[in-house]
């Protein structure tokens, strides 16, 4: 009779052979039981009973799915291909389900903590848990992305990828796999048959079923990691340690990576002894893509690369032709690599000789240079560090506002640092961006100022410290709506910068995009799109497709894309500039939270409400998290939230956000920062649907005069205030003020936007209903006749 511990390790050996391709199990069984044929016999009547089909499972309903065929089976249990067959939509989806009958504590063990460790991944190489549940029999099933996708290795030897080609894809492994590490989650069983590569070439790493939460991992008392109770992993791929019965670690993902793109490169697997791999990689591998997995193949853990990041570096700097890390560091060999990316040049040997002469004389100009700039550095940290101790006792132990320090800090600098202008010109350009960011335009713009005639009368009027401070000032203009003088210091500073150097660098490429937010800003849309998208090309030639930089110029495309009504192609470019942030910044950030934002609005206008108002909490939570509930962006987003909610009728609920907006006014938010003016306008038209039009026309009335405050008389921004003022005049039936208002924003719509815009559709629909309503057929039929039909 079995006991209870003889049925755990035939279970765990059970899941262990069916985590192995099929054709290699009858071995791996063997190679593992070696003398204990009775324990052999056991999990090969097992895998007998487990051979039949489960088409009892094929047209199974699990909740809103149906399952459709069988795609594979494991010991973590069958795999399926299912349809969400519901009133919602039809989405395939692939799901796994616990076999029948084999159910053990070990598999369900396994299979929660698979759930759980989807649930903490989101990566755009990585299959997406999508739901899960327990099925009628109580089995539990995992819902996850469906992948149509081939191994790695099998799609590159399709395409007959060069090696380069190989190494460049299989960076996007390496991305999914250091931020598994960055969730304290290691896989455990990366291998080509779970890395799938779809028709686009898009990498989806897969199986997390044997993955360890590194420190925290509760699961694996129940999960066995040694022989005579196993942890399963497919040998050919598995770490020494690994295979030793060793802890799991961050080391052997590395190594295990190391096996795929040695296979990936070489079309088989390595030997394993230690002699045996260097010779085959020697062999047919060249220079430093050797060295690079050979290093990850180390049998020493402590000699591998620290982490995979550090690794996909490597592979990044051999793809650049620049010196790999994994190489030893001496002179001759980072000359041979000087010499390969300058052959030009080094072959005409007196201009070699003059560039070292140069270079020498070169290098110990920007010695001082550097040690003068470190110097400056030093100075302004002192002065920061003795401000922010000098403030602290004053404050008798509460908080000290933001807006305080800063203040103290602009009224020190003339008195304290009279006789260090460099140093003075630093901290005014950093006071002046804090001022920004807390929408105080006013002080910010004093700061830039003071920096201006500094680094002017330091540097000269044309120099790059007077460019970077005119793209600041710039930025105090756009933000305050200021767009004419905006324009006029952007171009100033684009003049400049262009007199410097006819090379593109990223500051050329910001003040481009500056150039295309104000084009956005006046309206002219197309223009921002085209100016955006050249910064955008600037940005990826210099900084590569996966830079923070690339990016946020893709959202600021996206934007121009969503204000021509292009929100398809808008939606895509957003969610690949998020998954771009989120990828770089595992933990919560401010620039994720900014692209989180911009697709939130895209969803919202596209009429996608559910996901729309799930992206915006998630923004809210975040932006709440880092920069806390007063901060302007949050009130940004909250605003754009209350926008969506009125649009479901949700008026009350509306108002009351909108409330909580207008109670930071004057104290964290200005009156020039564009929330206030928005929070006014949904304010009153919350007001007049809940019946109170008296205080309705008030907060639009003030909306209005806030803008034209600080927006030219021409912006549609203040012929979209005029618009909203118009539809209160028409709800209360006072259709001649409505009249004026409303011819007035049709005819800044038409300017500014074109007669075709979206926005001046709304603008002419306005008037056909108010000329219906006020009994004027002839008028309202001459504006449906302005109106644009819809898409067939």
């Amino acid at each position: 009779m079995s006991t209870p511990e003889r049925l755990r390790q035939v279970r765990a050996l059970f899941d262990a052979v069916m985590d192995q391709p099929t054709t290699e199990r009858d071995a791996y069984l063997d190679h593992v039981t070696r003398a204990d044929t009775a324990l052999r016999e056991e999990v090969r009547e097992l895998l007998a009973a487990d051979s039949a089909p489960e088409d009892r499972s094929v047209g199974m309903r699990l909740g809103p799915y149906e399952i459709v065929r069988l795609i594979g089976r494991g010991g973590m249990g069958a795999v399926y291909e299912a349809v969400r067959a519901d009133d919602s939509f039809r989405k395939r989806v692939a799901i796994k389900l616990v076999p029948g009958g084999l159910a053990s504590e070990l598999t369900l063990a396994r299979f929660r903590r698979e759930r759980q460790i989807l649930a903490t991944l989101a990566h755009r190489h990585i299959a997406t848990l999508l739901d899960g549940g327990i099925a009628p029999d109580g089995r539990p099933f995992l819902v996850m992305e469906y992948i149509e996708g081939t191994p790695i290795t099998d799609w590159c030897d399709a395409r007959r990828l060069s090696i380069r080609e190989r190494v460049d894809l299989f960076r996007q492994v390496c991305d999914a796999v250091q931020h598994s590490h960055t969730n304290l989650i290691v896989h455990g069983d990366i291998k080509p048959g779970n890395i799938l590569v779809t028709a686009d070439g898009t990498a989806k790493l897969l199986d997390f079923g044997i993955a360890k939460l590194v420190g925290a991992d509760a699961g694996d008392e129940a999960v066995p990691l040694t022989r005579g109770s196993l942890r399963p992993f497919t040998p050919e791929y598995a770490s020494p340690e690994q295979i030793r019965g060793a802890p799991l670690t961050t080391a052997s993902d590395v190594y295990s990576l190391g096996v795929v793109l040695f296979e990936l490169c070489v079309g088989s697997r390595p030997h394993r002894t230690a002699n045996e791999a260097p010779a085959r990689a020697r062999g047919q591998l060249a220079g430093d893509l050797d060295t690079i997995v050979l290093k990850t193949l180390s049998a020493e853990p402590e000699r591998r690369y620290a982490s995979v990041a550090a690794l996909s570096d490597d592979l990044g700097r051999y793809l650049g032709g620049l010196p790999v890390e994994a190489q030893r560091d001496w002179a001759g060999y980072r000359l041979r690599k000087f010499v390969l990316r300058n052959r030009g040049v080094v072959a005409i040997s007196l201009l070699l000789l003059a560039a070292l002469v140069t270079g020498t004389v070169t290098t110990l100009v920007q010695a001082r240079r550097a040690r003068a700039a470190q110097i400056r550095a030093e100075r302004v940290n002192g002065f920061l560090v003795t401000l922010l101790s000098s403030v602290r006792p004053a404050t008798g132990g509460r908080d000290l506002p933001v807006s305080e320090v800063l203040d103290s800090a602009a009224r020190r600098i003339d008195v304290e640092l009279a006789n260090q202008p460099d140093v003075s010109s630093d901290l005014e350009s950093v006071i002046g961006q804090s001022y920004l960011s807390l929408a105080r335009y006013d002080e910010a713009e004093r700061q830039f100022r003071s920096a201006l005639e500094i680094e002017r009368r330091i540097d000269g009027p044309r120099s790059v410290p007077v460019v970077m401070t005119l793209s600041n000032l710039g930025g105090v203009y756009l933000a305050s709506g200021q767009l004419d003088r905006a324009d006029t210091v952007f171009r100033q500073a684009l003049a400049i910068r262009r007199s410097l150097s006819s090379v593109p660098d990223t500051v050329l490429a910001d003040l481009i995009d500056d150039a295309g937010s104000v084009a956005h800003d006046k309206g002219q849309f197309a223009d921002a799109e085209r100016l955006h998208r050249e910064a955008l090309a600037i940005f990826r030639r210099l900084l590569g497709d996966r830079s923070d930089k690339v990016a946020v110029g893709m959202g600021d495309v996206a934007v121009a894309l969503g204000e021509q009504n292009r929100w398809v192609a808008a939606e895509s470019l957003h969610r690949s500039a998020l998954a771009i942030l989120e990828a770089n910044h595992p933990e919560p950030n401010t620039l994720v939270a900014d692209a989180m934002d911009g697709l939130a609005t895209a969803l919202d206008i596209e009429g996608k409400t559910a996901a729309s108002e799930s992206a915006y909490v998630e923004t809210l939570a975040l932006r709440r998290k880092l920069l806390g509930p007063e901060h302007p962006k949050y009130t940004w987003t909250l605003f754009n939230y209350s926008f969506l909610v009125f649009a479901q009728g949700r008026y009350q609920e509306a108002a009351d956000i909108s409330r909580q907006i207008l109670a930071l006014r004057g104290k964290t938010i200005p009156d020039t920062h564009p929330s206030i003016a928005a929070s006014l306008q949904t304010l009153g038209r919350c007001e007049d649907k809940l019946g109170d039009t008296a205080s309705g026309r008030r907060s639009l009335e003030e909306s209005i005069a806030l803008r034209r405050k600080v927006l030219p008389p021409d912006s549609w921004l203040i012929a979209s205030s005029e618009g909203f003022l118009a539809d209160h005049f028409i709800f209360v039936k006072q259709y001649a003020k409505a009249e004026t208002l409303s011819l007035d924003a049709y005819g800044i719509m038409t300017k500014a936007l074109g007669a075709q815009h979206p926005k001046t559709q709304v603008a002419v629909s306005r008037l056909v209903g108010l000329y219906e309503a006020s009994g004027r057929p002839d008028k309202a039929a001459e504006f449906k006749a302005k109106l644009t039909p819809p898409p067939a």
